[in-house]
């Protein structure tokens, strides 16, 4: 589109030499020139057409479009409609060149949005990588397959015969023997090229046989884990349906020829492989895996779908795994090379993504690549090999080659002692490395894996430099120069030019040694000849400035950079095809490399804590960079100013958490606090300075004495009542329609029961404005603030994962910081205040209300205060009940899972009893619980050590036969008394106000007719097993799809028989008693309706009524109260026009006839209204009706048109219900009035419900003056 705009604005830049012909002449010759004037002819058809008039249209659209494209020419709106501006302009143009032209340019930019021809194609065998690396390129199979020839990259432009050129041995003793080891100038470590080793090894593997056969392939596939073909890869697969890979194997057996922290990096990916391998079967994203332990192999059906099952496990963890691979090389390796890490910048070079050229054409990704000779010699960096590897590998050519020095070991003796290696080798199971053994379930054990890890991150790498490769590579390194002449590799000069270098004019251009120099100019004669192979080893190295951390030669530095972008942007796997799709949604979001990450961006340091997470700690510089030395992390740290943020001491072995089972063991040791203390306060601490007030953490008899305020009966029935009516308001406020409107749907989670608690603790605990539509000014929406909560709850209370705590607690930090100034700020001007318990009811309001309201504290300040409580203590208390009562009801150590529970239940009777159920088949999400055991004690037979982290199974000991018979069937009257509570709600908040709460919620949202799961996996609550946190039972993806402890969403429908049914229903069904009483107490039956004009705009006051509003207002805020104004409008703005008035004529009638049976009403609205009494309101509203909306109005109130509609209504209502005086009068029910509501619903619509409504509401009008009249006559 860039060049469509250039075109267009340069549309009269078409060639001047163009002349007029005859009309006889072809279309090819009018580009000849002119005799007259040499005027363009193009200049005269643009011309004659601004005579005739532009052929488009300057509208204000057009210019906005031609805006647009000039302000976002790489995203353009298309609905400005620019192209059809441009098509409608060309289209008006004249034939000729300049809307041939443009036509011309409008078929390329179209022809130019996609790929020719497409880079991938769907299905398995396209999205899963192949064992050997082919189909990479779909169009060329074998593009960088294992086992295909070298690629050759340049041109070789200058001889080098190889019987001219110096002798390799010669060579090595001369220009590359070690003299003396120097420590890399940016303190790289020995760890930095283990790892390095692996990217090469995983696309170079030279074959023995062939030196020009690479058999491994082109691509950073991990081709050393997996192998290069499908034998080698089914040596290390399990194969039993859950796609994991034999413990800690691999398959190249070349590695264990090299430092042992090469193979122990390996042993991490294979490890990492088996954690997604089983995160896909637990997560299930497609809902396709099943326990492969229901799968019989020798049922062919079923061993048909284990295979395929474990295929697709396999591959898509491969592909994760991959993932991982190459953002480790795009974060941790990249920043070591280019020397980002020493400043603390994350960026780095992201080659994966779309680009488009100028002229608008794809810029190529995806295409393959197929490694070169050219590349194969970059990549000999024995330079760098530390003093403690170089040992090493001493070691092993005396084992190789025992009586032989390095120097005396010939090519001949190595491909002999090769041979003698590989048939003496055992299983690959069975494969070791570094003098360390496996274990009885075939894995290493995790203390000697990060002992060789954690050594090599201490062991300082070599510096590049001419004379730096230790004797020990000298037979490697002859092999190399050999290798290379046999390729008829370029020279260094070629190689240069070929990547834009300036060619070097001299050797001691080349290496300002003058030694150096010399030594290779008498070698070599002249720098045309220097050969690539030594070239690049010898040169001079970069010295450490910004953007340099590798200081390689310099002809290395630039190299490596394409290098790795040809092997990444060329490769499918990492462009085209690297979707959600293919790798999941979980496994997308897990191999992502997170720039904010801890450590600067590191990924390495997450794979290091996930796969070894006793031996790695959170903040340790040996955790986030592993490829610098710790000596020189600390200078660099220093010069950051970060250096109190990180550990610098090497990392120690943590106990694993001691399993504790049992009902008596587990309870007995959730009772002694004194014994075993809770691990909360430790993380606490990190985040809030002063924490006296924080009761979860404090002493019993602090945590007891909220329990017992929080527990008060007064208190109780108030919260109760809050929980119930929000929950069905937000129910209401949030559903939406289906389509046909008899149902409506919630994402109940999401949309109520996480956000539920919020409103009561940031307005009637913490006096927290939220944020809504009414009040923008609020400090937080509700889901902010829950995503707040919820995460300062889980740094404290919970096991989050090790990579995040570091970033996390900064947020937590800053986020207790702010919640606490602002708790204070309300406590400052509320010192004292008491309010009716009455106000903790009516806070939820606030989300129908058009203007906010002042947050009101309520007796639970109060009481706080009476605790004698300071300002701070109290606002630490009031912190911690927002954290645990928000997120702990929220996630319902009880709410969801019962919710969860009874949408399959066929019964719902008793949901209140439920709630204090004990039945281990609701224990959907039970936290367990952490002790430290604070000396050598014995429990129950069970033996602890002081320091141990104790992990009590509350699951196990709530399913105890011996307590709880049958304890896995649901029963709503078992006692709870036995039942033990983990950390959480129960403890925090007591029981009592826990099943509380939880009763209302059930109770609200089972209040709606025939709720039901949504179809399909919308009615399902998504979590899963989550056996990698102890604390906590399942797990749950968050909408980043990372792994959650909260649980994100679940929808319901139930029957939505529109608010204009649900309104009478509702008014209909609520307690009038209490407000009958009320108004008609010493009062006098109102007078009858008065004759005349309704609806006129004001009448003659009389009071006739001695009850006063606030009496009225008091028992209006019962719980049977109807909706308030701001609910039904939040709720009519979600309905069609028709059902809008439907519902605003039910209200009106609706609210008629609760001031007919409350007549103190009628009073307590006379004067804003101009109306007399009840029966003149709703006059008043059916005439605004009627002249407001008199089309609609008439379809619904219309009488019936035809006998068919006539019996309609009879069947429906009995004649006994009619007008007044038609028949015996049968007394009035609400329970038959709401069936035959529902039931003229169902068979007439809207229609048969507004004939048969009118009846019903006549009817109890009729009741209800019986009654009064009866109650005064006896006054």
């Amino acid at each position: 589109m860039a060049t469509l705009r250039t075109d267009l604005a340069g549309a009269s830049a078409l060639p001047s030499d163009t002349a007029a012909q005859p009309a006889t002449q072809v279309i090819d010759k009018e580009y000849q020139t002119i005799t007259s004037g040499n005027a363009p002819k193009v200049l005269k058809e643009f011309r004659e057409q601004i005579k005739k008039g532009l052929p488009i249209n300057m509208s204000t659209s057009t210019i906005s479009s031609i805006v647009d494209l000039i302000r976002h020419s790489e995203a353009i709106d298309d609905r400005k409609l620019l192209l059809e501006h441009a098509l409608s302009f060309v289209s008006k143009l004249e034939d000729g060149p300049i809307s041939r032209t443009l036509k011309t340019k409008i078929i390329q930019l179209l022809y130019n949005d996609l790929a020719h021809p497409a880079a991938t194609m769907v299905g398995n065998k396209y999205a899963w990588r192949t064992a050997d690396g082919s189909y990479n390129n779909v169009d060329l199979p074998d593009l960088g397959k294992a086992g295909t020839p070298y690629s050759r990259s340049v041109q070789q432009g200058h001889p080098l015969p190889a019987n001219q050129l110096p002798d390799p041995g010669l060579l090595f003793d001369t220009l590359l023997r070690r003299e003396g080891f120097k420590k890399h100038p940016g303190g790289l470590s020995s760890l930095m090229f283990s790892f390095a080793a692996l990217v090469i090894h995983s696309v170079f593997r030279t074959s023995h046989r062939d030196v020009n056969i690479n058999e491994t392939s082109s691509y950073v596939d991990l081709a050393p884990l997996y192998g290069n073909n499908q034998k080698d890869q089914d040596l290390i697969r399990i194969k039993d349906g859950r796609g994991k890979l034999h413990p800690d194997t691999f398959a190249e057996d070349r590695l264990l020829l090299l430092p042992p922290a090469v193979c122990a990096l390996l042993v991490l990916f294979n490890r990492n492989h088996n954690y997604i391998a089983d995160k896909l079967l637990e997560i299930n994203e497609r809902g396709t895996y099943v326990d492969p332990a229901t799968l019989n192999k020798d049922v062919p059906e079923q061993n048909v779908k284990l295979l395929a099952q474990e295929e697709s496990i396999f591959q898509t963890a491969r592909l994760i795994n991959c993932g991982w691979f190459g953002m480790v090389v795009f974060s941790d390796y990249f920043s070591t090379i280019l020397g980002l890490v020493r400043f603390g910048n994350s960026w780095s070079l992201t080659p994966f993504d779309e680009m488009r050229n100028a002229d608008h054409t794809l810029f190529e990704r995806g295409k393959g690549n197929a490694c070169s000779v050219e590349f194969n010699c970059l990549y000999r960096w024995h330079a760098t090999t530390s003093q403690e590897d170089e040992q090493w590998t001493g070691q092993v050519m005396g084992h190789l080659f025992p009586g032989k020095a390095p120097d005396d070991v010939t090519v001949d003796d190595f491909k002999m002692a090769a041979m003698k290696v590989q048939m003496m080798q055992p299983d690959i199971t069975n494969w070791t490395f570094g003098n360390i053994q496996r274990q009885p379930d075939g894995s290493f054990g995790d203390d000697d894996l990060a002992n060789i890890i954690q050594n090599a991150t201490e062991h300082s790498a070599g510096a590049f430099r001419a004379r730096g490769t230790p004797p020990v590579m000298r037979l490697n390194e002859i092999m190399g120069i050999e290798q290379s002449r046999k390729w008829g590799v370029c020279s260094l000069n070629d190689f240069r030019q070929f990547l834009g270098l300036k060619t070097f004019t001299s050797f001691l251009e080349w290496n300002s040694d003058p030694e150096i120099a010399d030594a290779a100019e008498r070698l070599y004669g002249h720098i045309d000849s220097l050969e690539l192979y030594v070239g690049l080893q010898a040169e001079e190295a970069k010295p450490l400035v910004d953007g340099a951390g590798l200081c390689p030669g310099y002809t290395i530095s630039r190299a490596i950079l394409s290098d790795a972008i040809a092997l990444t942007r060329g490769d499918r796997f990492f462009t085209h095809d690297f979707t959600p799709h293919n790798l999941t949604a979980w496994g997308f979001a897990d191999c992502q490399r997170d720039p904010n990450a801890f450590g600067f961006g590191s990924t390495l340091g997450r794979l290091f804590l996930r796969t070894l997470p006793n031996n790695y700690t959170e903040n340790s510089t040996y955790t986030f960079f592993p490829l610098m030395t710790p000596e020189s992390m600390k200078t660099n740290l220093t010069n950051l100013g970060v250096l109190d943020q990180y550990d610098m001491s090497r990392p120690g072995k943590k106990l694993a958490p001691v399993p504790v089972n049992g009902h008596a063991r587990v309870l007995n040791i959730l009772k002694d606090r004194k014994n075993f203390s809770t691990p909360y306060n430790a993380r606490l601490v990190r985040v809030l300075s002063k924490t006296a007030g924080f009761f979860p953490v404090e002493e019993e008899k602090d945590r007891l004495a909220i329990v017992s305020i929080m527990s008060s009966p007064d208190l109780l029935e108030g919260i109760g009542k809050y929980f119930y009516r929000s929950a069905q308001k937000l129910i209401n406020a949030n559903s939406f329609k289906l389509v046909g409107g008899q149902y409506a749907g919630i994402d109940i989670v999401r949309e109520c029961l996480k956000i539920l608690p919020v409103y009561w603790v940031a307005t009637d605990l913490a006096g927290i404005q939220l944020k809504t539509a009414q009040n923008p000014d609020g400090e937080y929406t509700a889901a902010e603030l829950y995503d707040i909560l919820g995460e300062i709850y889980a740094f404290i209370f919970l096991n989050v994962e090790a990579s995040k705590v570091m970033v996390m607690q900064t947020r937590v930090k800053a986020n207790v910081k702010h919640l606490l100034g602002l708790i204070k700020t309300g406590l400052a001007g509320n010192v004292g205040s008491r309010l009716s318990i009455a106000g903790i009811v009516g806070t939820i309001s606030n989300l129908f209300e058009s203007k906010a309201k002042k947050a009101e504290y309520h007796e639970i300040i109060k009481r706080l205060y009476d605790l004698g409580h300071s300002t701070d203590k109290l606002a630490n208390t009031l912190l911690a009940l927002m954290i645990v009562s928000t997120i702990e009801i929220a996630l319902g150590s009880y709410q969801f899972t019962f919710v969860n529970y009874f949408l399959d239940s066929s019964s719902a009777a008793d949901l209140s009893a439920a709630a204090s159920t004990s039945s281990a088949k609701l224990d959907g999400f039970v936290y367990e619980a952490l002790r430290n055991s604070e000396r050598d004690q014995t429990v129950d037979g069970q033996n602890f050590k002081k320091g141990d982290l104790v992990f009590l199974d509350v699951a196990s000991a709530n399913q105890d036969a011996n307590v709880f018979p049958d304890p896995s069937s649901f029963n709503s009257q078992r006692p709870s008394k036995d039942r033990v509570f983990a950390d959480g709600v129960f403890n925090y908040l007591g029981e009592t106000l826990t099943i509380k709460i939880v009763s209302e919620v059930l109770r609200a949202v089972f209040s709606f007719k025939n709720i039901r799961r949504a179809p399909g996996q919308s009615g399902v609550l998504k979590r899963f097993s989550n056996p990698d946190r102890l604390e906590l039972r399942y797990a749950y993806l968050n909408k980043a799809q990372f792994l959650s402890e909260l649980p994100t969403s679940l929808t319901v429908k139930f029957v939505g028989t529109s608010l204009a049914l649900a309104i009478p229903l509702l008014m209909i069904r609520r307690q009038r008693s209490s407000v009958a009483r009320l108004s008609l107490k010493d009062t006098v039956a109102p007078p009858p309706r008065r004759n005349g004009t309704p609806g006129r705009a004001s009448l003659p006051t009389t009071s006739s009524s001695s009850a006063t509003m606030e009496t009225v207002a008091e028992a209006y805020s019962s719980e049977g109260t109807s909706p308030g104004m701001g609910e039904m409008i939040s709720a009519l703005s979600k309905m069609n026009k028709s059902s809008a008035i439907l519902a605003a004529k039910a209200f009106g009638i609706a609210t008629a006839l609760v001031a007919v049976s409350g007549a103190g009403l009628v009073w307590g609205v006379k004067n804003a209204l101009g109306v007399q009494d009840v029966r003149e309101f709703g006059h008043a509203m059916r005439n605004a009706m009627w002249r407001h909306a008199p089309d609609l109005t008439q379809r619904i109130l219309r009488p019936p048109e035809n006998e068919d509609e006539q019996q309609q209504v009879r069947q429906v209502l009995p004649l006994s219900l009619g007008s007044d005086g038609e028949g015996v009068q049968e007394e009035w029910d609400w329970e038959k009035s709401e069936k035959r509501l529902t039931r003229a619903y169902d068979e007439g619509g809207f229609s048969l419900w507004a004939q048969t409504a009118l009846r019903e509401l006549e009817a109890e009008a009729r009741l209800e003056r019986a009654k009064r009249e009866k109650q005064f006559s006896k006054s």
